[in-house]
């Protein structure tokens, strides 16, 4: 559909209603399919990351789709790097200890408490954010962006339709990695708003610090990068929050053992 929508384009040819009919029903479709996939943490966000592609390439023009399948490993390998560091931890506990932590870990309700050392995650979750922010545009900027990337999806002008699809095109990576972050929050058995607050302290501190950035002096391009960069930072914490409601949907389901085994400690 990608290579039909662009040679129609190409051709200075109208793009057909079943052509957009189906461009529309891939991307409704394949984002409805991770919902009913296994809840298990691996299979779940293996869903997710291939159903938010068909729409996110749909939207797509150049590099972009590279983007998302390098952004979409690079969490994969941060979720297999926190499996490998819980298993080293485990391995240096003594049995006992190994024991308590197994039984607390079956249990959504025995979240252990944040260390010092869980900071490593909302810092990580930060990077990934920001490249999600930077990776396929400025989102400051919506008329920045090649207009032909909707073309797959409407043919007629229509301003509030077509920001709709940019701004959402955009929001696709964010999801990503909140997804991933919610995910890894549950394999560590820590609590997700205690990592939400760390990462809005994390934010607060680079608040302060583009606030001290901020210049009244130099040319306009100087002055508005200065200011730009102070209001995308105040109002991260907000647009991080909308974006965890959001998840929340595909991510609250699961699981990091199997469901026989939660069951049988229960019993």
């Amino acid at each position: 559909m990608v290579w039909l929508s662009t040679s129609h384009r190409v051709e200075k040819q109208e793009l057909h209603g079943l052509h957009q009919l189906i461009n529309w029903s891939i991307a409704g479709f394949a984002m409805v399919l991770p919902l009913f996939s296994a809840p298990a943490l691996l299979p779940r966000l293996t869903s997710i990351f291939l159903g938010f592609a068909p729409p996110f390439l749909l939207l797509s023009i150049g590099y972009e789709a590279l983007f998302y399948g390098a952004l979409a490993l690079a969490l994969m390998g941060w979720i297999l790097f926190e499996n490998a560091n819980l298993y080293i931890l485990k391995g240096k506990l003594s049995p006992n200890a190994l024991e308590v932590m197994e039984d607390s870990m079956y249990l959504p309700e025995f979240d252990r408490y944040l260390e010092l050392s869980d900071i490593r995650i909302p810092l990580v979750f930060m990077a990934f954010f920001n490249v999600a922010f930077f990776g396929t545009g400025n989102f400051a900027s919506i008329a920045s962006f090649e207009i032909s990337s909707i073309y797959r999806f409407i043919t007629i002008f229509s301003p509030f339709l077509m920001a709709a699809l940019l701004i959402f095109k955009l929001l696709i990576p964010f999801i990503l990695v909140i997804c991933a972050f919610s995910a890894i929050t549950k394999l560590i058995r820590v609590p997700l708003v205690g990592c939400y607050f760390l990462v809005i302290l994390c934010s607060d501190v680079m608040t302060i610090h583009f606030f001290f950035l901020v210049r009244n002096t130099g040319s306009w391009m100087e002055i508005g990068n200065s200011i730009s960069h102070f209001g995308i930072m105040s109002a991260q914490v907000v647009f991080v929050l909308l974006l965890f409601v959001l998840t929340s949907i595909y991510t609250k389901d699961v699981r990091t053992k199997p469901a026989r085994r939660v069951l049988q400690k229960e019993m």
